[in-house]
């Protein structure tokens, strides 16, 4: 899998990434949101691990949320998953389908 990959980026630039969202918070205000959402994860994420649960327990705050979980494999590419549309775009016409059907 990805995370057994070697690694070749640059060290600074990664330690640069992690810390500037370490303190971010998305939660503020979800509740509002009345916008059909499709968030899309991939199991093999390091960046937001489907194991801590936390987008399951945040999307619940949106009324009108649904969670892709895309499975994990060695094709997919971690956090780097949900840029590649072969694993979500059947699933995102579905979705669009089934929101233009309900009339919103």
């Amino acid at each position: 899998m990805r995370l057994g990959a070697k690694y070749t980026a640059d060290a600074n630039d990664d330690l640069y990434q992690w810390d500037s969202s370490r303190d971010y918070n998305t939660g503020a205000g979800l509740e509002r949101i009345r916008a059909h959402v499709l968030a899309f994860n991939s199991a093999d994420d390091d960046r937001n691990p489907p194991e801590l649960g936390v987008m399951e327990r945040e999307l619940t705050r949106i009324p009108n949320a649904r969670l892709l979980l895309i499975p994990g494999s060695p094709q997919t590419a971690g956090h780097g998953t949900t840029a590649q549309a072969r694993w979500w775009k059947d699933a995102m016409a579905a979705w669009l389908k089934d929101v233009l059907a309900r009339g919103r």
